[in-house]
């Protein structure tokens, strides 16, 4: 049975509007990240990258302001395919580079580099559903997205790559009971599960499971910017990434029952 013009209609307006919120979290990274270079922790940090990577510091300046730029851009949209490649491009160029000068920042537990993964599922995802809908791989690609993160920052800082920095917030936070690494361990073994979970799990579990994280997206960043307030103008945008992670995590648990 075919669809009537009505509901095709209905159904390409709503693929739009996902589409759209996906590009306003992408489109908030790219300008935060160019805005913030006015402020001096910001520059200096990205100066001392740059002095590693043997590049001028210009070059933090400029690339800001082709940032902005594109983040204006990809707001206004449609999401096109070479605007896709764009992104997609300098988010892996970024991430080369910043991964041979320090290599530490792959498991880093603010999602320095890792949140890219995400970040780039929904720009690609953004684009499939304005060109094609909501297709099997577009469903996938959001999936994936919301639940790589949780996956990666389990994995990684938490589980096999301990950091003094996420162990002494744990212990600043009084939750640790002295043992800062079992705390940090538990998390990541409940933020993997989390991760698997939204990719093998199906109806009201995956919807709670959903839930969960899309309120652990809001407050787990409250709690680290008690501790690091500094996070939130690091050029790499580890809090700032989170944007199209919540666009993400909003977007499965709104249409779960369309995109079982």
């Amino acid at each position: 049975m075919t669809a009537t013009p009505t509901a095709a209609g209905d159904t390409l307006a709503r693929d739009r509007a996902d589409a759209r919120l996906l590009r306003f979290g992408v489109a908030f990274v790219w300008i935060a990240t160019g805005l913030l270079v006015v402020h001096p922790l910001y520059r200096s940090i990205g100066a001392a990258y740059l002095l590693r990577l043997g590049l001028p510091e210009w070059l933090m300046v400029a690339t800001c302001a082709l940032e902005v730029a594109l983040g204006v851009r990809v707001a206004l949209g449609p999401a096109t395919e070479w605007w896709t490649l764009l992104q997609a491009s300098m988010v892996a160029t970024f991430t080369a580079l910043l991964a041979v000068v320090d290599p530490w920042l792959l498991v880093s537990p603010f999602g320095m580099l890792t949140k890219n993964l995400p970040f780039v599922a929904a720009v690609v995802a953004a684009w499939l559903l304005e060109r094609e809908g909501a297709t099997p791989r577009a469903r996938w690609l959001v999936r994936g997205g919301a639940a790589m993160v949780w996956i990666t920052e389990g994995l990684f800082p938490k589980l096999l790559f301990q950091q003094a920095s996420e162990l002494g917030i744990a212990e600043q936070m009084g939750v640790a009971a002295g043992r800062p690494e079992l705390f940090v361990g538990a998390l990541g073994v409940a933020q993997l599960a989390s991760g698997v979970a939204v990719l093998a799990l199906r109806g009201r579990l995956r919807r709670l499971v959903l839930s969960c994280q899309l309120v652990g997206l809001v407050t787990l960043p409250l709690f680290v910017t008690w501790f690091v307030p500094w996070l939130w103008v690091h050029p790499f945008g580890p809090l700032t990434k989170n944007a199209p992670l919540l666009a993400c995590t909003w977007l499965l648990l709104r249409r779960d029952a369309d995109w079982a």
